[in-house]
């Protein structure tokens, strides 16, 4: 600035004009750009053809951030005929990156190579590496991986060994691209962190960086987390049209994820305007695409599209009329996307197929439909997966049982191939939601056909599939370090008085450790992924001959109504129960029931138990009863997630049953087999801190087990804890829990020095085989869709612990003591949680506390 105040030099001024404009395109402040472009334009006709040339090519990108993208070419071209030999790569790499943002890729690839070859040629090492960089994300967009990655890897040596720290940060910023397109989201996840930590540390920032962010959240099923990055990329003031387009199109897919269907059409049909002025058709293709599925969902809410879970409350019969205006809609953009060759034409086609569907437009639909389904055997696993779902609505229009369930089994295939290689167990549950819709279908399907082995086999092929994987298990110093400053910092927190200043300090530090840690997590890789990424699914009889004289339970959410298959004496029944909602509604009142108890409040326990009896098995006690015939018979449990904390062992049908309850039959047979497997010998006996009953719950404890591992409340920190638990045979900690449903996997135990979480637990080379956990809401799981529900319980089980008894709701400290009394004397003779939990249940009949007590209760597992 001080150049254009104070020269009077043509060519110098052009220059810093020039130089003015580049920094405020940079800053996203668009006038000012134009302002500079034109300005040093003016002054460059005056110099020379060639800084005019230089001039008009710096304008043409400029204007395209401006959004004048169509003005923006005119210059380019127009510089083009200006330009010499020696200065032509320059002009072409901002030509290509101006086509790039139009959609126009394949030109900008040619430009690009050109480019590179002249600046190659020239010795221009700067441009060459700059020139390759861009052709990377061009064929990210063409979806050339190997091309990408290859110039990736040379761009980067280039910027490195320039020192061009900024560009080289540009680069790592692509190869996390590059690994999304490839499906490594563990990689692309790393890589996004690490690029994000390069940016700050240079204090520059990149809305691309953003929108890829919100690119790899999303395909995690992070929805809320993606929402609110672009959210706050849309906040900054100096944002550039062009991104602030593109990060409005994000925030779009972000909120039509979390079911906010209006919001998200909204969103999407600025960005579609936005586009339009931009002459950016592939881009407004997009955005259209978004808006049609936002005005689906909310039509439609039953059937959201592909990817999505549920939408917001809409009228079940939409006017005839939208769904017209839809079906034309869709048409014209399926032309359009296959002139502008987007790789999300298979979602545009089932989008189609749909709505024709429900206008009665079968052979519309069947077209559409079939077109997507022929693409279902090319592209990342995501892709194809959206190819096999139209697969299977085709087969289900058909009423073809066999293929929509060949469909829905592929369909779920190239799910696990995508969540395979996820260390995180937070992210592979809720990468299960990019396969609920195949599940739904599949398992409506077998309702309907009666078959009672079909419904349960494919209640079990997506259910708590999250756990089914084995367990990764970090191995990371600046991990440990920051769960234990976490700690730290959580019991500074919880000593603070209310009025402390340093509350505020204390918990933006925690929340910033948390999220570090999760960052951390996301990053890991999925050990033994080799088999994972195509389980064979439920072997219906090895779990028969497994069970021998038990009875198993499962309990399936058929879009809303619940089913009960009944798997006893190597039959398998179909009962259907009711509402899933009044099952949910019954179990909360119970639980709040026994929270009443716990307090000393009078409660009719008969009366609530044969109420949620009815909700969660639909009248059938009594056929129940009569089919298991033997009421001493071992019943497993397996219900879908929103159910997997209803109070069981209150009721009736169980009350004389060894009762375990498991997130999937899968799950159990884990359990089963660890339990065998596992040759341990010490008892562990950890108190915490803060029980009313001090000391004693453990002092009476002790004798059963001689020579168990003691640690009394003020030893019972987290690393002593950890040591005499690894190992362990069975495992007792009466310590308060503190149950997150927002972040479950920081669900705690409360120990002298803090708080255990499952990012502790993970420390353990062998987890107890059995583990009791006797206080407060330590058995707390939140649901993450309908199969998949995660708390320390869940944890436990995924690594390798065999059963866990513990908590659903808070309980009273002093009748917990008997009931673990009950439940230690059945362990010490050998026998198994589930059934010393029998007897603490047996035991506690005719006192309402203690009932209620053991009733809060539930074994977990084998």
């Amino acid at each position: 600035m001080q150049i254009i105040d104070a020269s009077e030099d043509p060519a110098a001024l052009s220059f810093a004009h020039q130089a003015a404009a580049i920094v405020h395109r940079d800053a996203g402040r668009s006038e000012e750009s134009v302002r500079h472009g034109f300005a040093a334009l003016r002054l460059a006709r005056g110099v020379s053809p060639l800084r005019q040339a230089d001039v008009m090519a710096t304008l043409g990108v400029v204007l395209a951030y401006a959004g004048r993208t169509s003005d923006g070419l005119r210059q380019l071209d127009a510089a083009k005929g200006l330009t010499q030999a020696p200065d032509l790569p320059r002009l072409l790499l901002r030509r290509a990156h101006v086509l790039a943002l139009v959609g126009r890729e394949r030109e900008a690839r040619d430009d690009l190579a050109q480019a590179i070859i002249g600046s190659r040629a020239l010795g221009d090492r700067l441009w060459e590496a700059r020139a390759l960089n861009n052709r990377v994300v061009v064929s990210i967009a063409l979806g050339l991986v190997d091309d990408a990655d290859e110039d990736a890897r040379l761009a980067e040596q280039l910027f490195d060994s320039l020192g061009q720290e900024f560009e080289a940060t540009e680069v790592l910023h692509n190869r996390a691209a590059i690994a999304m397109l490839r499906g490594d989201l563990p990689r692309a996840l790393e890589l996004f962190d690490r690029a994000a930590d390069r940016y700050a540390a240079l204090d520059r920032s990149n809305p691309g960086l953003d929108l890829d962010r919100v690119e790899a959240l999303l395909t995690a099923g992070l929805y809320d987390e993606a929402e609110t990055v672009a959210r706050e990329g849309l906040s900054r003031l100096d944002l550039a049209p062009v991104k602030r387009a593109e990060l409005m199109l994000a925030q779009a897919r972000a909120a039509l994820a979390t079911g906010k269907a209006t919001l998200a059409g909204e969103r999407a049909s600025e960005a579609a305007r936005l586009f339009t002025d931009q002459l950016r058709d592939a881009w407004v293709d997009r955005a259209r695409l978004l808006e049609l599925r936002a005005g689906f969902v909310s039509g439609h809410p039953e059937t959201a599209p592909w990817q999505l879970t549920g939408g917001e409350a809409a009228p079940s019969e939409p006017e005839p009329p939208r769904d017209v205006e839809l079906l034309a809609d869709a048409r014209a953009l399926i032309t359009s996307m296959r002139h502008t060759a987007l790789t999300e034409l298979p979602i545009a086609l089932v989008l189609h197929g749909r709505v024709a569907q429900h206008l009665g437009r079968d052979e519309e639909a069947s077209a559409s439909l079939s077109e997507a389904a022929a693409l279902r055997r090319a592209g990342p696993p995501l892709t194809r997966a959206a190819g096999w779902l139209a697969a299977a609505l085709l087969a289900d229009r058909a009423g073809d049982r066999r293929s929509l369930y060949a469909a829905c089994r592929h369909g779920l295939d190239a799910v696990d191939e995508h969540r395979a290689i996820l260390g995180d167990l937070e992210l592979r549950a809720l990468a299960s939601g990019h396969g609920i819709e195949f599940a739904q279908l599949a398992l409506a399907s077998a309702v309907r056909s009666g078959r009672a082995r079909d419904l349960w086999w494919w209640a079990e092929r997506w259910r708590a599939s999250a756990l089914n994987a084995a367990y990764t298990r970090p191995d990371d110093p600046v991990l440990r370090i920051e769960v234990a400053a976490l700690r730290d910092v959580t019991r500074r927190i919880d000593s603070l008085a209310e009025d402390d200043p340093t509350g505020s300090t204390l918990h933006t530090e925690r929340t910033r450790l948390e999220a570090s840690i999760r960052r951390a997590h996301r990053r890991l890789r999925a050990e033994g992924t080799e088999g994972f990424g195509r389980p064979a699914g439920l072997d219906i009889g090895r779990v028969v001959d497994e069970l021998g004289d038990g009875v198993l339970v499962t309990l399936i959410n058929d879009r809303g109504s619940l089913h009960l298959v009944l798997v006893c004496q190597r039959r398998v029944r179909h009962l259907e129960i009711g509402s899933v909602a009044a099952a949910a509604q019954e179990a909360d009142f119970a639980r709040f029931a026994l929270r009443r108890a716990a307090s000393g409040r009078l409660v009719n326990l008969a009366s609530t138990a044969a109420r949620l009896e009815s909700a969660l098995l639909g009248g059938h006690a009594t056929t129940l009863r009569r089919l298991i015939g033997d009421p001493d018979r071992p019943v497993i449990v397996v219900p879908p997630a929103g159910l997997l904390t209803a109070p069981w062992g209150l009721l009736p049908l169980f009350a004389e049953s060894p009762l375990s309850v498991s997130p999937s039959v899968t799950q159990w047979l884990k359990a089963r087999r660890s339990g065998r497997d596992r040759r341990s010998e010490h008892v562990s006996l950890i108190t915490g801190p803060g029980l009313s009953t001090r000391e004693s719950e453990v002092t009476n404890l002790s004798p059963i087990h001689h020579g168990a591992l003691v640690l009394p409340a003020e030893r019972a920190t987290v690393s002593a804890a950890l040591e005499i638990l690894d190992g362990a045979a069975l495992a007792h900690i009466a310590a308060h829990g503190t149950f997150r449903a927002e972040a479950p996997l920081f669900s705690s135990l409360q120990l002298a020095d803090g708080p255990l979480t499952v990012h502790d637990l993970e420390e353990l080379r062998r987890p107890p085989r059995s583990i009791i956990l006797s206080a407060c809401d330590s058995g707390g799981a939140a649901p993450i869709g309908p199969h998949e529900a995660l708390g320390l319980v869940s944890a436990l089980l995924g690594m390798g612990t065999s059963d866990v008894l513990a908590s659903v709701v808070p309980v009273n400290d002093h009748a917990t003591l008997g009931v673990m009394a009950q439940v230690h004397a059945v362990a010490g003779r050998g026998g198994t949680l589930s059934e010393g939990w029998l007897a603490a249940r047996k035991g506690a009949m005719g006192d309402d506390l203690h009932a209620a007590t053991a009733a809060s209760f539930t074994s977990w597992g084998a």
